[in-house]
């Protein structure tokens, strides 16, 4: 949103200065992305007026004699030059916006002293397609642009969604008079004439339109709007039209209240709100043929007991009704239009208008009476319009309920150093547009036994989009007092001790991301949306929840899993030339049927980079080694069993078994995965959060010595350590204390297909040493059962 700083002093004269301006306004939560300071044109960039437009034979362009003040000519291409416009002239030796300074020059055989100049040439605005058209009077020929196209100063605000009522000039300096300043509010006058309004309106659908005015003008003569609105138009970002045109974009952008203006020939009998018809459909203004749905608000134009398309409510007037050079009466309409209706219209039709934008966000259901005698206004001024005193009205509007406001509450809950009175903050809601109650009333509080006092609270009508509930109110209490008067003290993240699982809850994951920090891994946050096809590029499971209005193409179902989003961070981190390692994790929900809590791990080169030497531990076992880890810090056991998962590499995968509970997967990403994606080989690893309770052990120093055995196993090469280790804990008694693999051996002297695996045994008796003859007898009971299983021992 653009706002140019005189056009806000108009409603605000004690505004401040640009700069100081930027930090009050975000400190009301309006951010300025940057501010930008226009200045004047050259002063060799002058008015002039044209006199006359000859044709040269056998060339595109043509020979223009303007005044200046003298006569002077130029070749011209622009195909809207004709004699009687104003048009912006550079002289010879004047340097535009571009850099490139002027001189006279010889064009098909004729001297062309300057350049008559475009909006773009100007630097003014974006068209580059014409000439920039002026009111043949709008300054004496010849006299410097800089004398009446002022230096400006133009913000370029980031507008939150639920603050569509600061959309506009008047409305943002509505909002900044409450931190004091005085405002001047719109008042407009048009010398109205005692005659009818010759239109009707019907509304058939009050709930996609609930208000709809019409106002009408005649006798208009069509030409350029005044100098100074095009400045301000230009400045704002939006390209003059005509009188008439101009003046509806002005006062949308001045008040907030989009409007359109129809053609009064072509209006017939009136208009006519209703949802479309089956095989309807319209030419808009912007030349395209559209198909509408019986979704759709039209606006139509009634002739007798027929009713045809005239435009998309709120979005976009049609073709055969819009302003003409011929015009001479108008019929402006000023509506309200259901928010959701008008949002879907646009989605479905593609079509985003400075309407839409608006209607889309909530425009002000109570400004539209104010909104049409402005325009009614400068129609008189701009184009010599007589204006009918007479508006007609159809409001249907659903007033909003008071809202009960508890002074005390907002202390309590803002956390104020100094606790604000009542009367202050009452003052700041009545600042702010709100209505309230001189006295409290008493009111039970929802969901205890007590009584308190309470305000009732009207919002304004600007304001009923976002001003719903009392946290509202005691928001906009503390935004116009100031953020930054509130204390620094941390919130109350945690609930209240009868609430202990949900703190547990929360302690788990902060005590699960600081172990994953330490360990080397970088938290990241990725969106919950994603698409069908990013979900089946990485071989997740399909999405079972999809948006009925996506955002964007690839943002149409929820995640089913996080590894996806870590392999596109992956990615993204390459294309930007980062060169790793990449260490990422994620905890957040996934969407699989129902709603769970997951935490990703995914691993890309040496987890310990090397510099002169090596890197250190890349791979499987890297990853896998780092949960481990992990879960030893959280007091809990790792296993791995081996088990086929659609995204991962079929032998270097399998399923984490934490404290005894399957919970997830770990391997190396399918090969087909990172051919798709483009990816290096990459290991993930995915579990269900919260992950099964573990408790660090605390004992005293064993007392006695440990008794030590090895033991080497001969077993088939599909054999997994899982299952022999299983087998060796399940027959070597309760006083086995570990048992640690330190070698795995393939190749001669074994038998292709074999391979060894070599175990440290330790036993240990909590109250006397162990003999040889005890710990003999354990190893014989974990050899026969070796032996049993059809396996054999190492010699």
């Amino acid at each position: 949103m653009k706002i140019v700083y005189s056009w806000l002093r108009e409603f605000l004269p004690e505004a401040p200065s640009p700069e100081r301006l930027e930090e009050l306004l975000a400190g009301l939560g309006h951010e300025a992305e940057n501010i930008q300071h226009l200045g004047s044109p050259d002063g060799k960039i002058v008015f002039a007026r044209v006199l006359s437009v000859e044709a040269i034979e056998g060339a595109e362009v043509r020979r223009v004699v303007l005044d200046i003040g003298r006569e002077v000519q130029v070749v011209s291409g622009a195909p809207n030059v004709r004699a009687g416009m104003g048009v912006v002239l550079a002289l010879p030796g004047a340097t535009l916006p571009n850099g490139m300074t002027l001189t006279a020059r010889k064009m098909v055989g004729l001297e062309s002293y300057g350049m008559a100049l475009s909006p773009k040439e100007l630097g003014v605005g974006e068209f580059g397609g014409g000439l920039m058209e002026l009111h043949a009077d709008s300054l004496p020929p010849g006299t410097p642009l800089a004398e009446a196209w002022l230096p400006e100063s133009v913000f370029d605000l980031e507008i939150t969604p639920n603050r569509p009522d600061v959309l506009s000039h008047y409305g943002l300096a509505r909002d900044l008079a409450a931190l004091g300043m005085t405002l001047m509010p719109p008042d407009p006058r048009p010398k109205g004439l005692d005659i009818p309004v010759p239109y009707k309106v019907w509304i058939e659908d009050t709930q996609g339109c609930d208000r709809f005015t019409l106002s009408c003008a005649r006798g208009i003569t069509i030409a350029p709007s005044p100098l100074a609105a095009q400045q301000r138009l230009y400045a704002a970002g939006m390209r003059p039209i005509s009188n008439i045109v101009d003046a509806t974009n002005y006062v949308m952008l001045e008040l907030g209240n989009p409007m359109h203006a129809y053609d009064g020939g072509y209006i017939k009998d009136g208009l006519y709100v209703r949802r479309a018809r089956p095989g309807e459909g319209l030419t808009t203004l912007d030349g395209v043929e559209r198909k509408v749905d019986g979704r759709d608000l039209l606006i139509c134009v009634r002739d007798g007991s027929e009713t045809r398309a005239a435009g998309l409510a709120g979005i976009m007037g049609g073709a055969d009704d819009e302003i003409r050079e011929t015009t001479t009466e108008v019929a402006l309409e000023v509506a309200h239009f259901d928010p959701v209706s008008v949002r879907l219209t646009a989605r479905r039709q593609g079509l985003k208008t400075e309407a839409s934008y608006r209607f889309e966000r909530g425009v002000d259901w109570d400004g539209q009476l104010v909104a049409a005698r402005r325009f009614l206004e400068l129609a008189q001024l701009w184009a010599g319009a007589e204006v009918s005193e007479h508006q007609l009205d159809l409001d249907h509007v659903q007033r909003p309920e008071p809202i009960s406001f508890r002074p005390d509450y907002t202390n309590r809950l803002v956390g104020f150093e100094t606790p604000v009175s009542a009367a202050d903050q009452l003052e700041i809601l009545r600042s702010l547009g709100c209505r309230t109650e001189e006295a409290p009333r008493r009111f039970k509080v929802h969901g205890k036994n007590q009584e308190e006092e309470a305000y009732l609270v009207t919002p304004p009508s600007h304001r009923i989009a976002d001003l719903n509930i009392e946290e509202d109110l005691v928001e906009e209490v503390a935004r116009v007092i100031g953020y930054d008067k509130l204390p620094n003290t941390l919130p109350a993240f945690f609930p209240a001790p009868d609430n202990i699982g949900v703190e547990a809850g929360y302690l788990a994951k902060e005590r699960l991301k600081a172990v994953l920090e330490g360990l080397g891994f970088q938290e990241v946050v990725n969106y919950s949306w994603t698409s069908a096809e990013e979900l089946a590029k990485y071989r997740a499971p399909a999405p079972t929840v999809d948006f009925q209005n996506p955002q964007a193409s690839d943002k149409t179902h929820l995640r089913t899993a996080l590894y996806p989003g870590l392999l596109h961070n992956l990615e993204v981190n390459q294309v930007q030339g980062e060169a790793g390692p990449f260490l990422f994790f994620e905890i957040g929900n996934i969407f699989h049927g129902s709603e769970t809590t997951c935490v990703a791990l995914m691993l890309c080169g040496e987890s310990v980079t090397g510099r002169w030497q090596p890197g250190l531990g890349g791979g499987f076992y890297a990853l896998k080694g780092l949960l481990e880890a992990a879960a030893l810090q959280l007091g809990a056991q790792v296993k791995v069993e081996k088990e086929d998962f659609g995204h991962l590499h079929p032998g270097v995968s399998g399923a984490v078994v934490w404290n005894g509970q399957k919970v997830g997967s770990i391997g190396q990403v399918h090969p087909a995965v990172l051919a798709s994606a483009e990816l290096p080989t990459a290991y993930v690893a995915e579990l269900e959060f919260p992950l099964p309770e573990g408790h660090i052990p605390f004992k005293d120093i064993a007392r006695f010595p440990a008794s030590l055995r090895d033991v080497a196993v001969l077993v088939p090469e599909r054999a997994t350590y899982a299952e022999v280790e299983a087998l060796i804990r399940g027959n070597a008694g309760g006083l086995l204390e570990e048992l640690e693999i330190f070698d795995i051996y393939r190749g001669r002297p074994l038998e292709p297909g074999q391979k060894s695996l070599a175990f440290h045994l330790t036993f240990r008796h909590p109250e006397r040493t162990l003999t040889d003859t005890e710990t003999d007898g354990f190893m014989q009971a974990v050899i026969g059962a070796i032996e049993g299983a059809g396996y054999a021992i190492r010699k």
